[in-house]
């Protein structure tokens, strides 16, 4: 058994997280869920930028203190 990857396109990659999205959305409203939260990184701008234009919005920030 052999299995092929292809390599996607940025644009490809963003179409499909923006369906796996959409997916969690209509599911957890199912559900009776009230939010979808995400952690990322706060140097990661792209990704940043894509949630925020899929109506994510930043409502809590975390920081830290690093005593080494």
């Amino acid at each position: 058994m052999s299995i092929t990857f292809q390599k996607s396109t940025e644009k490809e990659l963003d179409t499909f997280i923006q369906m796996r999205i959409n997916q969690l959305r209509e599911e957890g409203a199912e559900k009776g869920f009230e939010r979808i939260e995400l952690d990322m990184w706060e140097f990661n701008e792209g990704t940043l930028t894509f949630y925020e234009s899929a109506g994510f919005q930043t409502y809590r920030r975390y920081m830290e203190l690093d005593l080494k």
